[in-house]
This record gives structure tokens, sequence and C-alpha cells, in this order.
């Protein structure tokens, strides 16, 4: 339920239930015994009788149906106010009404009964209701004249409530294009390349404009006879100005072409009068959201709770028709006092007139601020379509004189990412596998077989070494010669060494020699063994390892290639959560500055002022504009941020469309709209 439905809602039925028989149920049955009276009377005469009758049906039927929706959103606002959950009924275990699931966070009771879900009419509607109730109140039946009176102010009630909410609506759907122009212009603003930017692009236009006032100039001069020529030729000069680039700072608006430019200085340069120009345009718009504001917090307040006893119809007609004189429309004067009320039918007259008046609002409003509002999308677009074609036509050209160059570049370019992830991605993975699988090892510095047989080769050698002195236990010697002990050489290698030169001829020395060499080469094999065996038990780790920097760059590249397709992909759901958090500061602040206004007749000293409440109706319109993207699931759902992936509570769209319809209400003062932002902030993780 959008806040104009809400707002519509609101009036009818405080409009409605101020009324003589205030009570929605006596409303109902007063509807209903004109819509039985109707129906046994329009049988019996002819003519133009019958056809007065035929309305006085329709009358009686619209305003049973309004009455029932009445009664309906009394009820139902009766059991929310007793029960905030919206918990069924304890008898049956079923509700008897059902609640939109936007306007109370996602909770449905039941699909049987009845559903309040008020709905705007139509301005041709609201027509087609106020000619009904002219034509059904000129009948002189008079079994059925006070129902028909009841049913007429029913009807008539619909309409100006109608009227009353299609005006905000109009006003609304201004303000958002306001807030997209100010954005607009405070990002050209935001420096010197900005500011060339634009003026390259309103350049066209600019020069279109400097060339019709130099050929006036000219024309001008050609039909002058007496004129002087120092004269002519200051006013040519004058017309060549390149100041007359800026025509709304050299010129009022409103005033004529001949009028006396304002005062700028003359060491103001292209840039400084551009950023003159587009602050000028900033000023303008501001003045034109203050205005809006203002007409919407004060039609907004009508649904306050101090307000409802005190709207009556002729002040809402009224209220709306001040609105439409304000913006050009023509003000239409509703006349009356306490002691001479305006009647049924004139009030059905002035409000036909006023629903004919306010569905130009929001052109007539637009048109007025034309000249302020960004330029066209082909003034804006023509600058980048340029440099794209111009781009696009010399890549082309590009491409089709060094089309075997880049066919080999692609080649090249496939074979090395395929052999990249082949050799370090895919092999180390293959090893892996089959490492776990069937036991094989990659990494083997030595094999067992090698060791012994060099640990064999040694004990032969010191074996028979040894016996050349006597006799030895070959068991004894190989147990030494295992545990690393050649004492039987080295006592032999003590005694040879005395005499090398004569030993190494005609003694042991150099087979003493040659056995610790081989001895040297037995600790280097049981070395490298050990490493083997260390090599051998962190094999996986190491398979794995060396495939985490190929596979960490190949994630890498593909998450960033994910990303910006969903981000291109994503629309304009990708600026949801910044523009979100951007309004919500302007929110914020809006509520921490604001100091309410206060008088001797209402309860609550802390009501924020018309403007603030029309700005902050402006900011959650613009809220609601965003938040339509956001996810709904019954599960727990997930946005996409400039951070990344944000998780989201079940029905967060509900829960933030709760929160602002908190926000727009005029029943809650400032502090409580300020504890409702910090709700927010707690609640929802993407602030």
């Amino acid at each position: 339920m959008s806040f104009v439905s809400e707002h519509y809602g609101n009036v009818f039925r405080a409009l409605a239930l101020g009324t003589k028989d205030s009570s929605s149920h006596r409303l109902q049955e007063q509807a209903a015994v004109t819509a039985e009276t109707s129906d046994s009377d329009t049988s019996t005469p002819e003519g133009e009788h019958n056809v007065r009758d035929n309305a006085a049906k329709k009358l009686a039927q619209r305003a049973f149906d309004l009455s029932t929706l009445v009664l309906a959103s009394s009820d139902v606002a009766n059991r929310l106010q007793q029960s905030p959950q919206c918990s069924p009924s304890a008898e049956g275990g079923k509700a008897d009404y059902d609640i939109n699931q936007e306007t109370f966070g996602g909770v449905r009771p039941s699909t049987a009964g009845i559903r309040v879900a008020v709905a705007i009419p139509t301005i041709p509607s609201i027509i087609s209701d106020l000619r009904l109730v002219r034509s059904s109140l000129a009948s002189n039946v008079s079994a059925v004249a006070l129902g028909q009176e009841r049913a007429a102010e029913l009807v008539l009630m619909s309409a100006i409530a109608g009227i009353h909410a299609y005006t905000i609506g109009q006003l609304l759907d201004s303000a958002l294009p306001l807030s997209i122009d100010m954005d607009y212009w405070n990002a050209q603003d935001d420096g010197a390349l900005s500011l060339v930017v634009y003026f390259i692009q309103s350049l066209p236009q600019r020069l279109v404009g400097w060339c019709v006032q130099i050929a006036k100039s000219l024309l001008n001069y050609a039909a002058s006879t007496g004129m002087a020529n120092e004269s002519v030729l200051t006013q040519i000069r004058a017309a060549m100005a390149s100041r007359l680039l800026f025509p709304e700072l050299c010129f009022g608006k409103g005033e004529k072409r001949h009028t006396r430019m304002p005062r700028i200085p003359e060491s103001a340069n292209v840039l400084s009068l551009t950023r003159r120009e587009i602050r000028h345009k900033q000023r303008r718009l501001a003045d034109a959201q203050e205005r809006l504001a203002v007409m919407i917090g004060s039609l907004s307040r009508v649904a306050a709770v101090g307000h409802s006893s005190r709207a009556t119809p002729e002040a809402l007609l009224q209220q709306v028709s001040d609105i439409v004189g304000a913006l050009g429309h023509g003000n239409l004067v509703i006349s009356t006092t306490e002691q001479t009320p305006l009647g049924i039918d004139n009030m059905a007259r002035a409000a036909e007139q006023l629903a004919t008046l306010v569905q130009g609002i929001s052109t007539r409003f637009n048109e007025g601020i034309g000249m302020y509002c960004r330029p066209s999308l082909l003034a804006r677009c023509w600058m980048p379509v340029l440099v794209c074609v111009v781009g696009a036509r010399s890549l082309v050209l590009y491409i089709s004189g060094h089309r075997k160059d880049i066919e080999g570049w692609a080649f090249d370019a496939a074979v090395t990412a395929s052999n990249y992830v082949s050799q370090y991605i895919l092999a180390p993975l293959r090893s892996a596998y089959e490492t776990i699988r069937y036991g094989t090892h990659t990494y083997s510095v030595m094999t067992e077989d090698t060791l012994k047989s060099d640990l064999r080769s040694l004990e032969d050698m010191v074996i028979g070494f040894t016996k050349r002195f006597g006799s030895v236990d070959p068991a004894q010697v190989r147990q030494r010669v295992e545990s690393g002990d050649l004492s039987d050489v080295m006592h032999v290698y003590a005694r040879e060494v005395q005499q090398p030169f004569r030993n190494a001829v005609f003694g042991d020395l150099v087979q003493a020699m040659l056995i610790q060499v081989q001895k040297v080469k037995v600790d280097v094999g049981q070395t490298m063994a050990a490493l083997d065996k260390l090599l051998k038990s962190n094999e996986l780790n190491f398979l794995l390892l060396s495939t985490v920097p190929a596979t960490l760059s190949v994630y890498v590249a593909a998450r960033w290639l994910f990303t910006q397709v969903g981000w291109w992909l994503s629309g304009r759901s990708r600026y949801t959560a910044t523009s979100i958090q951007s309004t919500m500061r302007d929110i914020d602040r809006l509520l921490n500055i604001d100091e309410g206004e206060c008088s001797a007749d209402d309860k609550d000293c802390n009501r924020l002022l018309a403007s603030t409440q029309g700005r902050l109706i402006c900011l959650t319109h613009y809220l609601r504009h965003h938040a339509a993207v956001l996810p709904n699931s019954a599960s727990a759902g997930w946005l996409g941020t400039s951070g990344g992936l944000l998780r989201t509570l079940p029905h967060t769209r509900s829960l933030f469309f709760q929160d602002i319809r908190d926000l727009e209400s005029a029943q809650l003062s400032g502090l409580q709209k300020r504890h409702v932002v910090e709700r927010m902030y707690r609640t929802f993780r993407f602030l």
C-alpha cells in the first residue's frame, strides 16, 4: 500500500466517521435501506422519473460499498490495537479478516473474510461519482430523501478524499524527478573536469542560442534607419559577447532580452560562469523542493490525530484549491461559514471542478521548472555516443588491418592459459588423487634398494679387509658396520698413515681410504633416505600447496568476472544499498535539525513542521522507489552491495515498508520518528 492510498483511507475514514451519524454501522444500515427502497420504487414510474430512480439506486449501492470499506477498516484498526501481532481469533483457529502483506510486514492471517486494501479511485471515477451525486439529488422521491442525502454525503466524502490524495500523488510524482535533477547538478559541480564535460555537452545548444541572438541583432541593425554606427557596433559587440553563452545568468527569468545584465566580474572565465549557472539551477530546484515540501506537508497533516477532528470537506477542498491556485491553475474559492455551510450540490460542483484541475498539477509544475532541470538525453549522451562511434570505427579498422596478428595473439593466449591450468592445477591435483587412491609417490630422492646395496658393499669391503689381518667373525663385523662402527678399519688406517707415501704404494692405505669413502656414501644415502621418508609423509601437503597460487589466481579472475557480469545484469538494484543509505542519512539529519512546533490545543508538542513533514515524505517516496528491489522471500535472502553480498532478514521489503509508513505517519512525533530511524539501523545490515 502506497502513502497516497493510505492517506486516502485515513482522510476518508476521518470524514465519514465525523458526520452526523458517525457510526460506520449506522452508515451501512442507511445505505442498505436506501438501496432496498430504491429497488422497490424503480419498477413503477417510467421516463425521467425512472432514470432518476436508477441514479439513486446506483448512488445507494456505491454508498453501501464505501460504508462497508469504512466498517472493515475500522474493525481491523480496533483489532490491531488490541492484538498488535495480528494473531488469528481463538475460536476456530482462523482469522475473519485479511491484511495486505506489504502493510503489516508480510503477516497474512487468512485469505477468508474482509481484505482491507484501500485503493485510491481514479479521477474519471471521482468525476463519475460526483455527477452521480448531483443527478441523484435532483430526484424528488420523498420516501428516500433522507437516505439519499446520507448516501450522497458518503460518496462525496470519498470523492473529496480521493481528490486530496490524488493531489499529494501528483506532487510526489514531481518530487522524484527533482531529486534526480539535484543529484545530477551536484555531480556536475564536483570538480573542474565535471564542469568542462558539462560545458562541452551543452555547447551546441549554447551556440545555437548565441547565433540566434546575433542574427536578431543584425536584423535590428538592417531594419534601423536613424541609429548611429557606434550604437549599432556596441549592440553587435554586446550580442557577440561570450557571456551570452550563459543566458540564465545574463537575463532574469521572464524578462526581455534587452534588459540590463547583472553585474558579473570581468575576470570571470568560462568555468566560473559554468559553476555559477549550475549553482543557480541548484538554488531554483531547492526552492521548488521547498515549495513541494510545504504543500505535501500541509496536505499530509490532515490525517494526523490532532487534525482529523478539524478536517471538514470544505476545508479540504479549499486546501486543494489554494495549492492549485499557487501552481497557476486558477484559485477556486470555497466560501462557507458555520451558520451557512456549503450544500452538497455546490460542494459536488466545486469538487468536480477541482478534480478536473488537479490532473495537470504535475505537468504544470514540471513545465515551470523545466529550464532548471538536467539537460535532455540527447544533450547528455551525444558526446559519449560520438566517442564510442569514433572509437568503434578505429577499433574495427585496426582489427581488419591486423587480423592475422590478433588471431596469433588469441591462439597464444589460449595455449598459455591451457598450459597454465593443466600444468599448475590439473597435473598436481591428478598426482594428489593418485597418491590418495593408489599410494604412488611423486617425490622420491633415493630408493631403499640402493641404500641396502651400498651398505652390503661396505660390509663386504670391511670383512675382506679385516680377514687379511687375522681371523674375524663376519657376523660381528656386519653388526658393527650397520651401527656405523669402522674401528677394525680405523686401527689399520692409523698405522698405515704414519708412513703415507710408502704405504700408499706398498701398504693398505689406499684400500682403507676407499672403505671410508664408501662409508661416507652410505651415510649420505641414509640421510637421503630420511629426507625421502619425510617427503613421502608430507607429499599430499606439497601437492596441494603447489596448486594454491594457480588456483587462487584463477579464482580471483573468475570472481572478478562474475562480479562484473552480475553488476551489469543487476540493473538499478546495484545502486539500491548506496541510494538507501544516502536517503536514510538525509532523513536522520532532517529529524535531528527539526525543532517541531507546538500550540495550546496540541497534546503532542513535538509535531513536525509542515515543511519538514513534506520533505520527509519526499525522502520516503524516494526510499520506496529504491526499496522495491529489496528481497522479500519467506527465508533469509541476499542483497548485493558495493562491499559484496549481505544476508537479509525474511520479508525484508515488507519490514522496510512498514518502517517507511511509520516515518510518513503524521500521528508520530519527531522523537518517535527518530526512534524509528534507530530501529531501522539496528534491523537492516545494509544501512
